[in-house]
């Protein structure tokens, strides 16, 4: 349990970051203290334009990421994000912040969960669950949970072995 950074008594429920002087303030307060707290007060207007991603927004700095310009091709993050496309291979690497960011708003997450073809599905499900449980296995050994760790191992040889 995490306790409140303003009282020191309750259990922190609201996590608030902020930005000042260029460093990234993080603090962790109880619902109470969030609502008593002028500091914490969150301007809707402001948090709406953020979250529609809308040019009108006030008292935030333009961050220094957007400055970036790919060596190779001279292309700029403002304009990846105009046009949603980039000049070059090295522009992957330049701006992968910004693709990361874009695809996380467009589909909620950067990791593709396709479907899978019913030929390979139960295939990839297994091999999906053995790397789970080996996974896991390393979890157990980290936390010296043997006994736990003793049973993934032959729950693991079982399933290679039937994969042979």
């Amino acid at each position: 349990m995490l306790l409140c950074q303003i009282c020191k008594q309750r259990e922190a429920t609201v996590h608030f970051t902020q930005i000042k002087n260029q460093q990234k303030v993080e603090m962790y307060v109880c619902e109470q203290c969030a609502r008593e707290n002028s500091q914490l007060k969150i301007n809707i207007n402001n948090l709406i334009s953020g979250i529609m991603w809308t040019d009108n927004i006030t008292g935030i700095k333009e961050q220094p990421f957007l400055s970036k310009k790919c060596d190779n091709c001279g292309l700029t993050v403002s304009e990846f994000n105009k046009t949603g496309m980039l000049g070059c291979v090295k522009c992957y690497e330049t701006f992968n912040d910004s693709i990361q960011t874009m695809l996380k708003r467009i589909h909620g997450n950067v990791k593709h969960h396709g479907k899978i073809p019913k030929k390979l599905s139960g295939k990839i499900k297994e091999a999906k669950t053995l790397l789970d449980l080996k996974s896991k296995l390393q979890q157990c050994i980290i936390n010296e949970d043997y006994e736990l760790a003793a049973q993934l191992r032959d729950q693991i040889r079982a399933m290679e072995k039937a994969r042979q």
